[in-house]
């Protein structure tokens, strides 16, 4: 199903195929790992009886995977390291750590820049001009497709000299601005893009009537604040020695000057449920008191104090021919499984791919971020589903026992029957008779069906309640521990 081809260096431009379903596979133990706005993680090893063995080099070497199915790249990059091991049982092989293209962001550093009057765009665009300068050509990118602005396009940020320029897009621009990071192989050269989101609204859907073979779901209320500070600007100090020590902190806009001496915001619905619970947001562009604020009603108006995530496992159909879409990373897919009360499109946040087994492919659906109102409905929904199996418990115990009797019965009449045909073999002889044992021959063969048929139904019923009783007891467990769960912690 995929195809893992090496390169010994960047002018390695063929490569050698080391797993595919047409070849003696030479590497083993593959296992891929993707997710936004990080670098594939891809883990492999290597034996030494491949004569590419002593020529596969960290930070020098590179691979790309690939789709049998369709052809699509999975993921493509360098060699980070090769540890050589020797295992008892196995003998000597390499244990090789792999990263996507994306982590050559790591390869450089940013000046110290005080970055204001540009845009988001501009200031991306400007990080990689000088990441390009300073590595080899195979490791340099060409600005993309530009998705993110802000509402005045306004730029205000410091960069600490010698930090890396992926470290500084992350802090300064995706972790304020938003967005998501790809990277596009076209045959002029590799694109980096900054879009609002990556992905698609696909069709396949995660179904446990299906594909959905395992799922382990989390309420997270552990970044839930109820009283919201929200801070401006930087504001300049006159001190120059104040400014220049590293002690000293410079303080920043409040609201309190237009929120009657309140620096702070509150939801009393949040207080109510949660208890007072501090969390802050910076506004660096912001330099007028009323526009924090209104920012900040705004920004506290929309806030969903919970997140529900998932972990599953489940069967990608599109290899079967039974799907459209393959699973893939920022795509939105509709997953339901009525024993949990879920029906819901989720997006996917992380997938881990195991080369050798692909059944085995886990997915973490990304955490959803919940309005107080979906997260109470989420725990009477939980509740209810549980009060919903202790009633199906209860009806499947009263058929057990209904059908417990019947057997019994039927183990009576069968007994009799024997009784009777035992009776008549030592009277056998005339044809009357022997009318009468083909008779109870056929009396006694249906009452075993009816029998068989009977412990059948207790033994399948059985085996129900059992399963009930099961994820009865895992809801019940996610309930407690997310009521335990609830008093927070306060956001810095």
């Amino acid at each position: 199903m995929y195809q893992v081809t090496l390169y010994k260096d960047a002018a390695d431009q063929v490569g050698t195929v080391v797993q595919g379903s047409y070849l003696d596979q030479v590497i083993s133990d593959g296992q891929l790992g993707l997710g936004i706005n990080v670098s594939d993680k891809f883990t492999f090893k290597i034996y030494p009886f491949v004569a590419l063995y002593n020529e596969i080099n960290g930070m020098v070497s590179k691979y790309k995977i690939e789709s049998e199915i369709d052809g699509r790249e999975l993921s493509r990059g360098r060699i980070l390291l090769a540890e050589e091991i020797y295992d008892g049982s196995t003998g000597y092989y390499k244990a090789v750590t792999c990263s996507s293209d994306l982590d050559y962001l790591n390869d450089s550093k940013q000046p110290f820049q005080k970055v204001q009057n540009t845009t988001p765009a501009q200031d991306f665009t400007s990080l990689i001009n000088i990441h390009n300068q300073q590595v080899s050509a195979d490791r340099q990118f060409k600005v993309g497709k530009m998705e993110i602005t802000n509402s005045t396009d306004n730029v205000y940020h410091y960069v600490t000299p010698g930090t890396s320029t992926f470290a500084t897009i992350n802090e300064k621009l995706i972790t304020k601005w938003g967005g998501e990071l790809r990277i596009r192989h076209e045959n002029d050269g590799n694109y980096i893009d900054w879009l609002k989101e990556i992905g698609i609204h696909a069709t396949q859907v995660i179904d446990v009537d299906t594909n959905l073979k395992t799922i382990e779901r989390k309420l997270d209320p552990s970044q839930v604040y109820s009283v919201f500070y929200p801070y401006g600007a930087t504001i300049e100090q006159t001190n120059a020695t104040e400014t220049n020590s590293a002690d000293v902190a410079s303080p920043r806009l409040t609201i309190s000057s237009v929120n009657s001496g309140h620096d702070y915001l509150e939801r009393s619905d949040l207080i109510g449920e949660f208890g007072r619970i501090s969390g802050t947001k910076n506004w660096d562009d912001v330099h007028d008191a009323k526009i924090l604020l209104s920012k900040a009603k705004t920004d506290f108006a929309n806030y969903r104090p919970v997140a529900v995530g998932y972990q599953i496992g489940a069967i990608d159909l599109k290899p079967f021919g039974l799907a459209v879409d393959s699973f893939s990373v920022g795509n939105y897919n509709r997953l339901i499984n009525e024993y949990m009360g879920i029906d819901d499109e989720l997006r996917i946040a992380t997938i881990t791919l195991n080369l050798d087994n692909p059944e085995t492919d886990a997915l973490t659906i990304g955490d959803k971020e919940l309005t107080l109102a979906e997260y109470n409905s989420k725990q009477r929904k939980a509740v209810a589903q549980i009060d919903l199996m202790n009633g199906v418990i209860i009806g499947q115990n009263a058929k057990i026992t209904e059908l417990s009797e019947a057997a019994k019965t039927a183990s009576a009449s069968l007994k009799k029957l024997k009784d009777d045909y035992e009776d008549l073999i030592n009277t056998a002889g005339s044809t009357v008779i022997t009318a009468q044992l083909t008779a109870l021959q056929n009396q006694t063969a249906t009452v075993i069906a009816n029998l068989g048929e009977i412990g059948a139904e207790v033994l399948t019923n059985q085996n129900a309640i059992a399963d009930l009783k099961i994820m009865d007891a895992k809801l019940d467990q996610r309930i407690s521990a997310l009521e335990g769960s609830t008093g927070g912690t306060t956001n810095e």
